[in-house]
């Protein structure tokens, strides 16, 4: 039989750190594409470090040793003459000029040169020079150069280097894309200790010291050598950078630093020294190496130590990386709020052109026909006959006198002219302020792009769509409100019966009040009673009016309503979602922003597990 259990929580470990060191990387390109955002990106490169090639060996059962000690510091510090003094002899290039290392070197000894940097996706796009280069070959690489023990005798088996790997990074000098950080970040991600060398000029610098901040936060063991000054002024700079830098590190809740640094000076050493640093300068060697051995034994608990704080940086900090997406996302809010706002006077222009003014002239048609309804019918047609001609002189009047006082009619714009045209305002709004805030982020300037290359069309074709909807489900709808003024009375005849009674028994009062005005049958009634008679049919007329008007009005709120269903809201979302569809790099981010905290807790349960319980072990036939 073969055990598999262990392999397959190696591949479950191997997909989801893959996965999270390559959102972690894209998101930090993304954040590289605006420059104020410099130090995030680099925050970010330093968490897929983290991820790509600390956490992601350590699930993968690789042994805890060799353990890494990364030198970083700025630019002339003297980073390459701590390594020299780690190793005992002169093996790395120690170069007037700043920045002279533009890739990391890596110093092994025999016990340590195993397969430590095989593990895939180790270092990122670092790839391994197989052949010695200079220090100064600015190319995405790393190389490994080995270091006989023997040939210096103050170096034993007993030294840390037998079990460690020794960097010479690049300057630390900006957080900028120039190709040589990277690189320093990622072995900064490896290390199971960090050498921080800063020179008694420089050794408060900005750029240098945040990125001490960094590596302090994430729980990376610090030693720090500082280095050129005078033997006597050593303790005064020590002093001073204690104050000026270390006093500002992060603290934990007591508020005492989260971790003690310790501090060692390394005055100017003269070039017999710097030949031959294990006999010439074996004071400063030792004290240092004796820090070093603190922090890397037993290495079995040393390289647990380094993952579980790297871990922990990751989770608590995951919301904080995440943060650099704050720009992304307030821009994102803004341009919703953009096109809802542009929604909203969409809506607003389609009742106030349109529906306001619009009469729906077919209600007038139903008014008739629902007063038509009221007349008796049958035999009762020669009473409502004889009411109609006592009525004539009231409606000979009130048709004169509406004629006399009527104005012109407005002419109504046609419905879909509307539409169009409150369309056009709200995508031309849309693009003049894409436009006007371009400068502000990329995403303005990706939105302005679209309407370059057809946006505006493609949301006019969604729109023509719409709108044909909306006519089908408006006209529909009018005709449904339309039949149910006169078909309610049609259906319902004892009600329909009522209301004629009850019109009858108000006409009939009319009459007897105009003859009781008029003093009975004389000349004064033929005045008085085709007078209350008409207020009274005017009455009628009145609620009957109000009733249509009531219909009329809920038309115009049910396709107000439409118009914001079936057009403008439809519209308004596939605006919103346009920058982050379609393969754009806002749909990719949103997903991510999705996908890293998941990742976060899925690593953080595999290390738990990992650390409980003996590292796996490869398939054994049995």
């Amino acid at each position: 039989m073969i055990s598999a259990a262990p392999v397959i929580e190696s591949s479950e470990a191997r997909l989801v750190v893959g996965q999270l060191a390559e959102d972690l990387g894209w998101l930090e390109e993304h954040c590289r594409a605006q420059p104020q955002l410099a130090p995030q990106a680099g925050q970010l490169r330093f968490a897929a470090a983290l991820v790509r090639n600390l956490i992601g060996p350590y699930l993968d059962g690789q042994a805890p040793t060799p353990l890494h000690i990364a030198v970083v510091g700025g630019a002339g510090a003297g980073k390459s003459t701590v390594v020299n003094l780690l190793s005992g002899s002169a093996v790395a290039e120690a170069n007037p000029q700043a920045g002279y290392t533009r890739h990391p070197t890596a110093y092994v000894t025999g016990a340590a040169a195993g397969g430590w940097g095989s593990y895939l996706g180790f270092l990122g796009p670092l790839q391994r020079l197989k052949e010695s280069a200079p220090g100064n070959l600015d190319q995405d690489v790393y190389q490994v150069r080995r270091v006989d023990p023997s040939s210096n005798g103050e170096v034993s088996t007993s030294t840390p280097l037998t079990d460690c790997v020794i960097w010479d990074c690049p300057d630390m000098t900006t957080w900028a894309a120039t190709g040589y950080v990277p690189r320093l970040i990622e072995v900064a991600g490896l290390a199971d200790v960090i050498v921080y060398v800063a020179s008694d000029e420089r050794y408060n610098d900005e750029v240098p010291t945040q990125f001490l901040h960094l590596l302090i936060k994430a729980g990376k063991p610090v030693i720090v050598c500082l280095t050129k000054m005078r033997e006597a002024d050593a303790p005064s700079i020590v002093s001073h950078f204690q104050a000026e830098v270390l006093n500002r590190l992060p603290r934990g809740p007591d508020g005492k630093p989260a971790r003690p640094v310790p501090v060692l000076a390394i005055p100017f050493l003269a070039h017999e020294q710097l030949a031959d640093p294990a006999k010439g300068a074996g004071k400063y060697r030792v004290a240092l190496l004796n820090q070093v051995t603190v922090l890397t034994e037993p290495p079995e608990e040393a390289r647990q130590r380094t993952v579980r704080h790297a871990l922990h940086f990751l989770t608590t900090s995951g919301e904080g990386l995440l943060e650099v997406a704050r720009h992304d996302l307030t821009a994102l809010e803004a341009w919703r709020n953009l096109v809802q706002t542009g929604q909203v006077e969409f809506d607003n222009r389609y009742r106030r052109e349109f529906l306001s003014g619009e009469r729906f002239r077919r209600f007038d048609e139903v008014q008739d026909q629902l007063l038509q309804q009221l007349e008796l019918p049958g035999l009762g047609r020669g009473v409502s006959t004889a009411l109609w001609f006592l009525r004539l002189p009231y409606r000979l009047a009130r048709s004169a006198m509406s004629k006399a006082l009527a104005r012109p009619e407005s002419v109504n714009l046609p419905e879909h002219e509307v539409l169009n045209a409150a369309l056009r305002a709200w995508l031309d709004q849309l693009r003049a302020e894409a436009i006007r805030r371009g400068p502000t982020h990329p995403l303005w300037k990706h939105i302005a792009a679209g309407f370059d290359g057809g946006l505006g069309e493609m949301a006019t074709e969604r729109f023509e769509n719409e709108v044909r909807r909306f006519q089908l489900g408006s006209a529909d709808e009018l005709d449904a409100t339309i039949r149910s003024v006169t078909a309610g009375l049609q259906q319902s005849p004892s009600r329909l019966g009522a209301l004629r009674a009850g019109k009858i028994v108000l006409d009939v009062i009319a009459i007897i009040l105009g003859l009781w005005a008029g003093g009975g049958l004389s000349l004064m009634s033929l005045i008085w009673v085709p007078l209350f008679a008409s207020i009274a049919h005017q009455g009628v007329e009145l609620l009957v009016r109000l009733y249509v008007e009531q219909k009329r009005q809920q038309v115009r709120a049910s396709k107000q309503l439409m118009v914001s269903q079936y057009i403008s809201a439809p519209l308004a979302e596939w605006l919103i979602q346009w920058p982050t569809s379609g393969g754009s790099a806002y749909e990719r981010l949103q997903i991510i922003l999705r996908r890293i905290p998941v990742a976060l807790r899925q690593v953080a349960e595999l290390v738990e597990r990992r650390m409980v319980k003996e590292p796996p072990q490869l398939p054994v036939a049995v």
